[in-house]
């Protein structure tokens, strides 16, 4: 006679759930957060392909991320959500007061109110035609610990190394007017007045030498890398360490330090 198992499938269905609770109190304890990608979120709502789903479906991938309070950036753009006048207040707090015009920035870089960020091996500069490479020492600061966290992030994940390219820095107000000639929606007072602010470009990156002979070698639109680049971020904004928003038109993270 054929022996009966012990486990029936109620059984075993009990015997997972208490399983599963025990890992998730623990996790809830010990503070450990798990990412949440793509793919997962299609496990859960079983969706093949998520750019044919309704605008329901879509609301309910945002309603599962949320109830996950993870780390790991599933939108840039509600990431990385910080106006122009969250930052601005940040920005005005932390930095210098608006300069006319180059020589009043290099009064203040003598002065050491500002710091040249040209030097530096874990970025690259973009060509500047509306601001200069001048922030206060607290900004620099920040950049630099998002570049070498990017840096660490890419050995990590073993991607071919690169560097971040900063497109934008501190504006003089002669910047901004010239800069309003080309763009009407430019700001007067805006947060780059203030030597607190950078935008890195998310659609390029240099390669390790920090030089180029031409833009095709500029590596270009790699997902990889600006998930990287968005998840460093993402982790200095939840530590309090900047206001980041995600600028879709300009092809960069807008950042203050905090």
């Amino acid at each position: 006679m054929e022996k009966k198992s012990n486990y029936s499938q109620w059984k075993f269905l009990a015997v997972f759930a208490v399983v599963m609770g025990l890992f998730a109190s623990v996790r809830h304890v010990s503070g450990i957060e798990i990412p949440l990608n793509m793919k997962s979120i299609k496990a859960e709502m079983k969706v093949d392909n998520f750019a044919s789903i309704g605008k329901k479906e879509k609301a309910e991938v945002k309603v599962v991320n949320k109830a996950h309070r993870v780390r790991g950036v599933w939108s840039y753009a509600e990431c990385f959500p910080d106006s122009q006048n969250v930052q601005l207040e940040s920005a005005q707090k932390y930095g210098i007061m608006p300069v006319k015009n180059r020589q009043e920035a290099e009064v203040l870089v003598k002065e050491h109110r500002l710091v040249n960020i040209c030097h530096s091996p874990f970025y690259a500069i973009d060509s500047l035609t509306h601001s200069i490479p001048y922030l206060v020492p607290r900004a620099q600061h920040l950049l630099n610990t998002i570049c070498l966290n990017f840096i660490d992030s890419c050995q990590v994940k073993g991607l071919p190394i690169h560097l971040p390219i900063v497109t934008s820095v501190l504006r003089t107000a002669d910047d901004v007017s010239n800069l309003q000639r080309g763009n009407k929606n430019a700001t007067t007072n805006s947060c780059h007045c203030y030597g607190t602010t950078v935008d890195i470009a998310y659609n390029k990156f240099m390669p390790l030498t920090g030089t180029y002979e031409s833009k095709a070698d500029l590596l270009r639109w790699d997902e990889p890398m600006k998930q990287v680049l968005s998840e460093v971020l993402n982790d200095l904004r939840l530590e309090g360490k900047c206001y980041v928003k995600y600028e879709r038109k300009q092809g960069c993270f807008h950042l203050t330090c905090r």
